[in-house]
Formats: structure tokens, C-alpha cells, sequence
């Protein structure tokens, strides 16, 4: 039996209890009480990996068959970048193109010529000719044409009333010597009725009257003894003398109406010049409208010829990358109005992506709108993305597969600028979506017991 006061001795509890073994069970009943207590407290995430692809946000343009004729040139390829105006297919056609080079000439044949004649027009109206170097379609020498008649009209009636003037100047002068020899006959006349009246009232006659020597040899014979005629016979020589000269009196005053008459000169310069003008105004006129007809059927034809040009041609109407229609993917011959590829926004520009994975239908209970999302792939340059986002968009309905039901499930993420210039549509990577939280203890306890999340 050991001695009790061994029991007080260091040297006993030295080697009693300073050994390997005492050693070690308080650090590992810590480590326990450590690993219980993380196991309770601290969280785990609880996650659905699946298979995602980076896709486009949104379609920015449909590029479809717009005609039935062979495709000649096709430029679609995939992931092409495309700039607005590039010519993506070419179909054939025959004379088509020439036709439409035709009507283009044809109508500015005519608009060129529209625009003469409306200078013509314009020279016509003011006088003056508006025509400058170049080609006039020959209205320049209709204008030098319009001006020739008109100083053709000019110096006919000119003319014509210079002839009238001097014909008005030969009848007047005429007119005045007949007029004076009319008051000469008038005078004598008047001299012979005089001298009758006095002879046959026996009166006097003055001296300083032109037929006063008459009147004193007649008066002599009468008085005389020996007269030879009776006074009544000195008359009747008179009153003869008398007739003749009424006679010839009544024909100086026939001709002296006669050639009074006067010619009026042409007054009619200004309204035929005006008549001129205004028929060639309207000719104009007319050809003005049958010219904008025939521009306007021109027109309308050059525009159905551009339709259908623009048919066998398909142009970029935006910027962006190319996806093509695997259906359509190389054919000759596609039917108008069927898809041959979609246009996607430059990644570049857009800096937004969407993240799209498909769920099983036995997992698609588990996650919901807003649950986070980490995408992980390999970009342009072997260096791994890593992206996060959150669940936007959760298919109302499954997409039947070989492998079974899988649902639809979209996100869309902001791209940093390292990583726009890395990223391509299509690339595939690893989706992981947190669909929630649970400690280390409830999920080794799920795990050996095989419940599900």
C-alpha cells in the first residue's frame, strides 16, 4: 500500500498525469466543441449546377428570304460583324438591273428637258433669254425663233403703216387741190350770177369786179342802136356759162369727197405680239404638263424597278453580329419570307448578355425569380469568366427532351469592359444558381439521411 503522503508530491502528479494521452484530450474535446458548434452556426449555400450559354438580350434585327430566285452571293456567316448597309445576300436576275439604269437615264432625260422648257418660259415671258452654255434640247432656237417673228410682226406693220401714211399724205394733198379748184369755180360762179342779176335788173356793177369789163361791153351792146343781139340773148350766154360752171363745180365736189377718205394706220402691233406670246405660252403649257406626266409614270416605274431590285439585294440595316438559321445554313434556294438569320447587338457596345440554362422539372421547385446565379467559362482568350447574376425569367412551361422535361431559365448580367472584350455568344460554361442557405449540421444530416434540399 502506497504511502498517502506520496499524494502531495509533485513528483507524483508529474507522473501521473504529465503523459501523451492527458495530453491530448482537452485540444481535442476544443477541436470537438468546435466543430459542433461551426457545424450549428455557420451556413452553407445550397446550389443546382447545370450547363448555361451566353446569348444575346435581344434580337436586333430578323434578316429574311426576299425573294424565290437562287441566292448568287451569300455573305452570312456566323458571328459575322456586320455594319448598317452591307450587302448580305445577292440573288440572281437578268436584265433587271440594266432595265432600272435605263429608266434612271430616261427620267433625268426628261427632268433636264423640263427645266429648259422652263426656261424657255422664262425667256419668253421676260424678253430675254435665260439659256446658258450646255445642252437645251434645241428650246434655245425656239427662243431665237419666237423673237425673229416677233420683229418679223414688228416691221410688217411698220411697213404697212408707212405705206398707208404716204397713201394718207397723196389723198390729202389731193384732196386740197381739188378743194382749190372747187373755191375757184365756186368764186367764178358766183361772179357770173352777179353779173346776170345786174344785167338783168339793170343795175350797176362795181368796178373792182373781176367780170366788170364783161358787164360794161355787154351793157354797150345794149345800149347801142345797132346791136346785134337783144338783151335777153346776152343772158342766156350768161345763164349757160352759168350751168357749165355748176356743172363743173358739182364734179369738183364728187372728187373732192372722194378723196377725203383717209386710211387708218395699223394700231394691232401690241395685241399681235401679245397673240404671239400667248400661244407660245401655251404650247409650253402643254408640253409643260405632258412632260410632268411622262416624269411621273417614269417615276413610278424606277420605283417598282427599285423594289424589285431592292428584293434581289438584302442589306444591313443595323450593326451587329450575325446568328444564322441552321435550317437555312447554306441553301441555294429559300423561300421569300423565310428566316435566314438574326442580328445580335454588339457585345462591345451593348455590355449586357444573357446568361440561359435548362432545369430538370424534379429541380425547378427549388429555385425562384431573383435567386443568384454564378457563370463560369472559358473566354477569347483562355482566361476563365467567372459572372454573376440573378434569375429574371423562369419558363411557364417545360421543353420536352430525350433526357425528359427541362424548363427554361434566363438572367441577364452587366458585362465589365474586360470582360465584353472576352465574351462571345454561345460560349458554354458551368451555372451554378443558389437557390438558399442551410448550417454544415442540417446538411451532413440530410446528406446520411438522403433527403433532398
Amino acid at each position: 500500500m502506497m504511502n498517502e503522503k506520496y499524494f502531495e508530491s509533485a513528483e507524483f502528479y508529474q507522473k501521473r498525469f504529465h503523459n501523451f494521452a492527458s495530453l491530448w484530450v482537452v485540444p481535442c474535446f476544443l477541436l470537438l466543441l468546435f466543430i459542433v458548434g461551426f457545424s450549428v452556426f455557420a451556413k452553407k449555400e445550397v446550389t443546382l449546377s447545370s450547363r448555361g450559354t451566353i446569348e444575346a438580350t435581344r434580337v436586333v434585327d430578323q434578316i429574311q428570304s426576299t425573294s424565290n430566285s437562287p441566292i448568287q452571293v451569300n455573305h452570312l456567316k456566323e458571328n459575322k460583324e456586320i455594319k448598317k448597309g452591307e450587302i448580305l445576300v445577292e440573288y440572281q436576275h437578268g436584265g433587271e438591273q440594266v432595265q432600272g439604269d435605263t429608266l434612271a437615264h430616261q427620267l433625268q432625260l426628261l427632268k433636264r428637258q423640263e427645266e429648259q422648257l422652263k426656261l424657255l418660259k422664262c425667256s419668253i415671258e421676260s424678253g430675254k433669254s435665260q439659256f446658258t452654255n450646255g445642252e437645251h434640247f434645241g428650246y434655245d432656237q425656239v427662243f431665237k425663233d419666237y423673237q425673229e417673228q416677233r420683229a418679223t410682226l414688228r416691221s410688217q406693220i411698220q411697213q404697212q403703216n408707212a405705206t398707208l401714211a404716204s397713201q394718207n399724205a397723196s389723198a390729202s394733198m389731193t384732196r386740197a387741190e381739188i378743194g382749190q379748184a372747187l373755191q375757184e369755180q365756186a368764186t367764178k360762179l358766183s361772179d357770173y350770177q352777179s353779173l346776170r342779176s345786174a344785167l338783168a335788173e339793170g343795175a350797176s356793177l362795181e368796178s373792182n369786179h373781176p367780170l366788170y369789163s364783161l358787164y360794161q361791153t355787154y351793157a354797150q351792146k345794149e345800149a347801142g342802136e345797132e346791136a346785134s343781139h337783144p338783151p335777153h340773148q346776152y343772158l342766156s350766154q350768161i345763164d349757160q356759162q352759168i350751168d357749165q360752171l355748176e356743172s363743173t363745180l358739182s364734179g369738183y365736189r364728187i372728187q373732192y369727197a372722194g378723196a377725203g377718205s383717209q386710211q387708218a394706220l395699223s394700231t394691232s402691233l401690241d395685241s399681235q405680239l401679245a397673240s404671239l406670246k400667248s400661244q407660245q405660252l401655251s404650247k409650253i403649257g402643254q408640253e409643260l404638263l405632258l412632260l410632268a406626266q411622262q416624269i411621273i409614270e417614269l417615276e413610278a416605274k424606277e420605283k417598282a424597278q427599285m423594289a424589285f431590285l431592292q428584293k434581289s439585294r438584302i442589306k444591313a440595316t443595323e450593326d451587329g453580329l450575325l446568328h444564322l438559321n441552321e435550317e437555312t445554313k447554306g441553301s441555294k434556294i429559300v423561300a421569300e419570307g423565310t428566316p435566314l438569320a438574326q442580328v445580335y447587338p454588339l457585345i462591345q457596345k451593348e455590355k449586357e448578355v444573357k446568361i440561359v440554362t435548362y432545369i430538370a422539372s424534379k429541380d425547378i421547385a427549388t429555385i425562384r425569380l431573383g435567386d443568384k446565379i454564378r457563370f463560369s467559362t472559358q473566354g477569347s482568350k483562355q482566361k476563365t469568366i467567372q459572372l454573376e447574376s440573378r434569375i429574371t425569367s423562369i419558363a411557364s412551361s417545360a421543353t420536352r427532351t430525350e433526357q425528359g422535361n427541362y424548363f427554361k431559365v434566363e438572367s441577364v448580367t452587366r458585362l465589365r469592359d474586360q470582360d465584353a472584350q472576352m465574351i462571345r455568344y454561345g460560349l458554354e460554361g458551368k451555372c451554378v444558381m443558389i437557390t438558399g442557405e442551410k448550417s454544415y449540421f442540417s446538411f451532413f444530416v440530410d446528406q446520411f439521411l438522403g433527403v433532398g434540399h
